[in-house]
């Protein structure tokens, strides 16, 4: 009989033991086993490791800002993120090093921007995200970085944003007509990325997993944003009651934005003759859509959601959709009366075409 010990059984020798001792049987088969942390713990290890890092970090920069010597603000820049790049890639098994090294770059590539002085921030911003995202293979940064070079892009096609003074609309209103070009771009990478498998000129998950995640969620939040902050994002006062009156080139624009969610429906239709009988009641919704394009968005999100059995895309896109709405009602310039006298239709109309479809289904 061996001798008890102290020392903590590992998962192969306790299942080795068990097989020796008749316990297990030698054909039986196993569950997997998962070394994953709980998301409690996950989120826990999280906070803590960012404190620590904000700890380490301030210990970096405030003296290299004391010196006030942009060459020596690069030089700790650059030792940050070597730090943390060699952290993130040689302690894979860990999980709270990897997570405290993504402030440390984060703030190794804040420095060296500081210490180049650009002239323009969007250019060095993308360029500092990019080398983060290929010199780390930690998806959190990864996100973060998709992120930052994501909005840089869409600052660069939104080119009257903080360009201009207010009161200057003649000189951007050609530009604000680009906008449903910029927003058909964006979604319809939004729905290539959701709907195909991950495998693009050669790059696997780990690449286009964390960039998916980052569009998914900056075009949802930039299409809310937009539609509770016409003013902010058109620098003029410009207010629904002022929208063009509808027309051809108007309802070309409306439709750009529609067109992704169009395209969604048709494609899966396409695989799914059947199901058309089920949701053509909900075309109902569409003229929302055309009206608002963060709703069209919306749609676009919990489409995909529930043609691809992602219960995680069709929460946010309820979400994002509500939100979107409550955006459209508040901006629309109408008295409180007519406003309740919509709100009434609408629940009316979507009352109607659920006892319509939960009968055809019944």
């Amino acid at each position: 009989m061996s001798q008890p010990t102290n020392q903590i059984a590992g998962w192969d020798d306790l299942i080795a033991g068990l097989r020796e001792s008749g316990s297990l049987r030698r054909e039986a088969v196993l569950p997997e086993h998962d070394n994953a942390l709980p998301w409690s713990v996950m989120i826990l290890q999280t906070i803590a490791a960012w404190i620590a890092a904000a700890l380490l970090v301030g210990a970096v920069i405030v003296p290299a800002f004391l010196a006030r010597n942009e060459g020596a603000w690069i030089v700790c820049g650059v030792l940050l993120i070597a730090a943390a790049t060699a952290v993130m890639r040689l302690n894979r098994q860990s999980f709270f090093l990897p997570q405290m090294a993504v402030p440390v770059a984060i703030a190794g590539a804040i420095l060296i921007g500081a210490g180049l002085k650009p002239d323009s921030w969007e250019l060095t911003s993308f360029v500092l995200a990019l080398i983060l995202f290929a010199l780390s293979g930690h998806r959190l940064l990864r996100f973060i970085a998709a992120g930052t070079m994501l909005a840089v892009l869409w600052y660069w096609m939104t080119p009257w944003l903080g360009r201009y003074h207010y009161g200057l609309r003649e000189q951007v209103t050609w530009l604000w007509q680009l906008a449903p070009l910029r927003n058909l771009l964006f979604s319809l990478a939004l729905w290539w990325l959701w709907t195909h498998p991950l495998k693009l000129f050669g790059l696997g998950p780990a690449v286009w997993q964390p960039v998916r995640h980052a569009l998914l969620w900056f075009w949802l939040g930039v299409q809310v944003w937009q539609a509770f902050d016409w003013d902010l994002l058109l620098e003029t006062r410009v207010g629904l009651d002022s929208w063009p009156a509808p027309s051809g080139i108007w309802l070309a624009r409306r439709l750009l934005d529609l067109l992704p969610l169009l395209l969604a429906v048709f494609l899966t239709l396409r695989r799914n003759p059947g199901l058309a009988a089920r949701v053509w009641p909900l075309a109902v919704l569409l003229p929302l859509c055309v009206l608002s394009p963060a709703l069209a968005t919306a749609a676009l999100v919990l489409w995909i959601g529930l043609a691809e059995g992602r219960g995680y895309l069709t929460a946010l896109g309820i979400a994002a959709a509500l939100t979107s709405f409550g955006a459209f009602y508040y901006n629309l310039h109408w008295p409180l009366l007519h406003k309740g006298l919509l709100l009434m239709a609408s629940g009316a109309v979507l009352l109607g075409v659920w006892l319509f479809m939960s009968r055809r289904t019944a």
